[in-house]
């Protein structure tokens, strides 16, 4: 954490020419980790809500963890956008003189009231168990179990539709660029919401077999979070497949070109980003993996890492393909990238650029694993000193 705050602050003295984002390629990680972690806030909630709306008993101890892990996550991605915005002091901006037209807007009123909305949860859900020194920040109800339980249900539907919404209204962020043909696809919403709930899961299990271990008591609940995983990980291949199958199919020349880049420039990508959640799941799946704590985290940090690479591969395709062209003088059905100035000026090379290899620098990289540690840091620092895993272990 602390190293990527003093990367961010270098990066804020400096500004984004440390980075290799360029006028061509203008989001990278940082957006990335944005989809990541919101996927991740996303399906930690979802897991909670649908406790108390689908009545998976099964799962009621890892409620509060699912609504911590849903705030760390949601804080988390607020956090990566900043480094992102070349002068975040302006941000203050957006609030005064918001455009409504843009899916931005949304997405920033969106996070911050999911926020707000799994912090009320997970305090609701805690509210039985603040007692001695945290019984001063406990509301005063005659019966707080009953109150905990009554307004868990209550609040339920509307954390689903938020938990839902958040990753909606950011993969419409993407998707509503009509000038990339890679994000221009309504399949991009389902197939984030797949992705957030197969991610957000995955981090629940991963924070409750760190908190519980593997006890008799929880091994149902492990082995119901590990089907969810693999079903919302399956509807998702699916998804992106299917799209890519339309996409070949029309055959339009743009259509070619992004699946070219994916398919021939970054396959080892691809292959990874299914190959590893495909082999986590299978391990998840098997019984015998899930009596081990190591192979549970590794086989769940194995998924996460598809998943982050799936985030970053929204990238390269999109941003590869300079949405300009222009016709050669008398080659009139072919199209030619129009160069754009890449805003930076590098000795030997062109000013005027019609694409950009972009790869994270130290800088951008040190200042995301500074937000995913942050994200850990809020789980760890709860657990310790909040009743979140506190009451079940003492039941055990």
């Amino acid at each position: 954490m602390a190293a990527g705050i003093i990367a961010w602050l270098y990066q804020f003295q400096e500004g984004l020419i440390i980075t290799d984002l360029s006028n061509p390629f203008s989001w990278g990680l940082y957006v990335s980790g944005l989809a990541f972690f919101v996927g991740n806030a996303a399906g930690g909630l979802v897991l909670s809500s649908s406790i108390y709306m689908f009545g998976l008993t099964k799962l009621k101890p890892f409620a509060k963890l699912g609504a911590l892990t849903a705030f760390a996550n949601v804080t988390a991605a607020m956090l990566i956008v900043l480094p992102d915005i070349g002068q975040p002091l302006r941000l203050w901006h957006l609030i005064v003189y918001p455009q409504f037209r843009s899916p931005l807007v949304w997405d920033v009123i969106v996070l911050n009231m999911y926020a707000i909305l799994s912090l009320a949860y997970l305090y609701i859900l805690m509210l039985p168990d603040l007692t001695g020194k945290l019984q001063k920040i406990a509301i005063k109800v005659k019966d707080p179990l009953e109150f905990s339980e009554k307004w868990a249900k209550r609040l339920a539907p509307l954390a689903l539709v938020f938990a839902a919404s958040i990753h909606i209204v950011t993969a419409w962020i993407f998707s509503t660029q009509g000038g990339r043909e890679w994000w221009f696809t309504p399949a991009l919403a389902p197939d984030f919401l797949a992705v957030a709930v197969s991610a957000g899961t995955t981090i629940v299990l991963m924070a409750s077999v760190l908190a519980f271990g593997i006890k008799d008591a929880y091994k149902e609940g492990y082995k119901t979070m590990v089907k969810i995983i693999a079903a919302a990980f399956f509807i998702h291949l699916f998804l992106m497949y299917n799209d890519f199958f339309i996409h070949t199919w029309y055959g339009a020349e743009s259509s070619a070109h992004t699946l070219g880049v994916l398919f021939k420039d970054y396959l080892a990508a691809h292959a990874f980003e299914v190959i590893a959640p495909l082999a986590a799941v299978a391990l998840l799946l098997n019984g015998k993996v899930r009596e081990s704590k190591a192979a549970i985290i590794a086989s769940s940090s194995l998924l996460l890492l598809g998943v982050f690479i799936h985030r970053f591969l929204l990238m390269p395709p999109a941003f590869e393909a300079i949405p300009l062209t222009f016709n050669p003088i008398g080659l009139q059905e072919i199209f030619w990238s129009y160069p754009v100035a890449s805003g930076r000026y590098v000795e030997g090379m062109d000013t005027f650029v019609d694409r950009w290899n972009y790869f994270p620098t130290w800088v951008e990289m040190i200042i995301f694993l500074g937000v995913l540690a942050y994200m850990y840091f809020v789980v760890a620092l709860a657990s310790d000193y909040l009743p979140v895993i506190k009451k079940e272990q003492e039941v055990i």
